[in-house]
Order: structure tokens, then sequence, then C-alpha cells
């Protein structure tokens, strides 16, 4: 089994670098990197291409319309040929924070695992909200625990209703996408692992997100999670 990394990208040249890095230096050889530049302004792309050019263990997308995180991660996993894949997901501001993280998580899957998930911390003081989750219950009605790093087999988001990731008009979520995107996969199987080894690091005080829009992102992550945790799963 392989692991696919994918990383939607917005304005993240500060950190693309050592995320690109982090990748590169891992123990464990089976991953391939899938970087996507989602109409960045500050030269991503350029610095992805520097990083990444000559280097066949990477695929660089540059799009030419916005398709925000959940979108451009959801398009390339079902654009994948490989059905056995495992799938894992970096923001493009984050990075992996150990060289065993791929070899962890591959090592869970071959032991049967259809969703795992690791400990991270934060850079600002190094807080971890990822925990275990009980086989039964209903992920939608379970506190948040799944955030980082959060991998998942490439068959089980097969099974999943696009209309999971939407919002009532057909609309693409374009924030609270890690709990849009990871409570359908997490309520269709019980075979779900935390590892509490930290494996990433998320940095929160490096958003690429303007002043000006931090309101609107706020408000639009709160609403996309009330949503789909009082919806459910739809078929």
């Amino acid at each position: 089994m392989k692991l696919y990394i994918i990383s939607p990208c917005f304005n993240a040249k500060s950190n693309i670098e050592t995320l690109i890095n982090s990748v590169k230096e891992q123990s464990d050889s089976r991953w391939h990197h899938i970087i996507i530049d989602d109409i960045s302004s500050d030269g991503t792309w350029e610095e992805i291409e520097r990083l990444t050019t000559g280097d066949d263990r990477f695929t660089i997308v540059k799009n030419t319309e916005k398709k925000f995180a959940l979108k451009n991660i959801v398009d390339t996993c079902l654009s994948l040929e490989d059905k056995d894949a495992a799938i894992g997901v970096i923001d493009g501001d984050d990075s992996l924070c150990n060289p065993d993280a791929v070899k962890i998580v591959l090592e869970q899957y071959a032991a049967g695992q259809d969703v795992v998930w690791t400990a991270h911390k934060w850079d600002v003081n190094g807080m971890n909200i990822s925990r275990a989750m009980p086989e039964k219950v209903n992920p939608y009605q379970w506190p948040w625990c799944a955030s980082h790093f959060r991998t998942f087999k490439l068959s089980i988001l097969r099974k999943i209703s696009i209309k999971n990731f939407q919002d009532m008009e057909g609309n693409w979520f374009k924030r609270g996408y890690d709990q849009a995107l990871l409570l359908p996969i997490l309520s269709l199987t019980e075979k779900r692992r935390y590892i509490d080894v930290v494996c990433y690091l998320y940095n929160i005080d490096s958003a690429s997100i303007p002043s000006s829009q931090r309101d609107w992102c706020e408000a639009t992550q709160i609403a996309t999670v009330n949503l789909v945790r009082s919806r459910g799963l739809l078929k």
C-alpha cells in the first residue's frame, strides 16, 4: 500500500519548503505527494516548482479556478487509479514533524484499519486536540477528535455521496472542510485508530487569511460544522 499525501495550498510560500522537506525526509518511501496551488498570489507555485522539479515522487497541479481545500482533496482522491491507496492530508501551511509519520500510519493499514489519525502540535503552544474515538459511537454526535495527521482508505471515500461535501444548494463547502470530509468517512467504519504520537505541526499563526476575511472564515466554518453535524450522513 502507498500513502498519497494531498496538500491544497493557497499563499503558502513561506511554509511550503518546510512541508515538502518534511515529506522528503520520511523514513518510509511508500508515499506520493500531490500538491495543488489554489490560485495563490504570493509565488507559491514558483516555489513548489523549484522544490519538486525532476522528482517523480511529486505531482503538482496549478488550478485555473478556485476550489478551496475540500473540493481539491475530493477531486484529487477520485482521480486516483490506485484503488488500494491510503490518503493523507497536510494543509499547505503545515508540515509533518516526525520522520516516521508515513511508516506509523501504513503499519495501521496493514493491521486492518480504515481510518488513522495521529497526535499533533500547534506551533504556538504545542497543544493537541486529537484523541481516540470509541467504536460504538456516532461520529456526528461525538466531540471532534480526528484533527491531524488524518488519513483514510480511498475505498471508504468512494462510498460517500458527494452531497455530504456540499451545502443545501449544492455548493461545495469552503471552510470547515476537516469535519465535512472526515465525519462521513468515520461513520462508515469502526476500524478507526488514533495513534498518540505527534506527527503533524499545525501552524496556527502563519495562516494565509487576510485579517479582513477572518470574521467571514470563522463564521463560515462554524456554519459548515453545524450543518454537517445536524444532518448526518447523506446517501
